[in-house]
């Protein structure tokens, strides 16, 4: 049985005294990329999420997290450099006002988006520009809050699905659907032919557990047969700060996250 670690954190409350310690775990491009950033959140938002990648990718394979390296694939999305065994690992990460994650999975590609809900957007005009008709039709039979929550629904697991596949936004989304009732996908027919794009019974979707303000999903290519278990696991900003400072070889032992 295979399992995805989903982690998650607040970098808008992370404080001063926790930045040198998630700087501690980042290689010299990283550290050098944060500093480019103009807004402070924007630097404590990168920062944080990928100490918290490396931190998943250590708990879930025992390599220590500053030793990863990373490469960026053909269509943009990052991945593990140099280590062969590591290298089989998939993951991906996201993030959008306050909130960062990572999802990680061994050899089974996978994608997470998160979006606040509390933006304005314009729900029918979107919809009818990059959705499928039937989940435009599925919209138009809700209303208020109902529909403003399946459309967002809707778009995280669209935006994670493309991200597993690796291709971002290559892939279009209205060339697939989310089925909410059955949480299942149906690829299109201009989509059959496409071998990165998979069959919807290859593919799994899940939703996280509630976290106020927020969607998060999660799609991995399980196959027809996986059987895959969900860890959603958020990680408070001493607890991440604590897992970056443990030293090498010392393990992770003991550490349980904020909930399960």
């Amino acid at each position: 049985m295979d399992e995805v670690e989903v982690w998650v954190s607040r970098p808008d409350v992370v404080g001063g005294g926790h930045l040198p310690a998630f700087r501690s775990v980042l290689n010299a491009e990283e550290r050098a990329r944060a500093g480019c950033f103009h807004f402070p959140e924007d630097q404590r938002s990168y920062i944080c999420a990928h100490a918290l990648t490396r931190c998943v990718l250590e708990a879930v394979s025992g390599t220590p997290a500053r030793d990863f390296n990373f490469r960026v694939g053909h269509y943009g999305k990052p991945e593990i450099d140099e280590y062969p065994e590591q290298a089989r690992l998939r993951f991906n990460l996201s993030h959008s006002r306050g909130l960062v994650c990572c999802a990680v999975s061994r050899e089974r590609d996978v994608g997470i988006d998160v979006e606040w809900v509390g933006r304005d957007t314009d729900i029918d005009g979107l919809a009818r520009k990059v959705f499928a008709a039937d989940e435009v039709a599925y919209l138009g039979r809700l209303e208020g809050c109902a529909r403003r929550d399946a459309f967002f629904a809707i778009w995280t697991l669209k935006e994670a699905y493309t991200k597993a596949v690796g291709r971002g936004l290559s892939i279009p989304l209205d060339g697939f659907s989310v089925c909410l009732d059955s949480l299942s996908l149906v690829i299109g027919q201009s989509l059959l032919d496409d071998p990165d794009a998979g069959n919807g019974a290859d593919w799994q979707v899940r939703l996280a557990p509630p976290i106020p303000g927020y969607k998060l999903a999660v799609a991995v290519r399980a196959g027809r047969s996986g059987r895959m278990v969900y860890r959603f696991r958020e990680v408070t900003p001493d607890a991440l700060a604590a897992l970056c400072c443990v030293p090498k070889g010392t393990g992770r032992t003991g550490f349980e996250p904020a909930f399960t």
